[in-house]
């Protein structure tokens, strides 16, 4: 079990190195929330390899988005896509955060019916760049 763990903090940290030049969360933090029982992992693969991620939180009768990211040679190919499937099939009212500059995330997230909720100024470092809250309601919340 902990080998299984210690590798999919590589594979994650791995991916997060090359979708953001330089990894936001450090390998403790993944660590710490691979283990975590409010929060789920979902993969996509190619062949055996993984080559993408989503991490949800479970909070109270919600669900964040707390990160989705795809190996760079492999954007724009549908896999994100899949990935958003897998969760969006949920009766729960989703949240997630992304950067105002990135708007070929936002528009994936629009096909899925998320909509733009509210900002944060500043919420990203690396650049420093404010964040779009965005949000699906639930089936039981419309």
């Amino acid at each position: 079990m902990m080998k299984r763990i210690e590798e999919k903090v590589e594979t994650v940290y791995h991916i997060l190195s090359h979708v953001y030049q330089e990894s936001p969360w450090t390998k403790e933090q993944i660590k710490t929330d691979l283990e975590s029982p409010n929060v789920d992992y979902f993969f996509v693969y190619d062949k055996q390899k993984i080559i993408g991620f989503l991490s949800l939180q479970q909070l109270v009768g919600e669900l964040e988005i707390t990160n989705i990211a795809v190996l760079p040679d492999y954007q724009g190919k549908g896999f994100g896509a899949q990935l958003l499937q897998r969760v969006t099939s949920s009766n729960q009212t989703l949240f997630l955060e992304v950067r105002e500059s990135n708007l070929a995330a936002q528009a994936l997230y629009k096909k899925v019916n998320f909509s733009i909720v509210g900002k944060r100024k500043n919420y990203y470092k690396n650049p420093v760049e404010g964040a779009l809250l965005m949000k699906r309601e639930g089936r039981n919340d419309r």
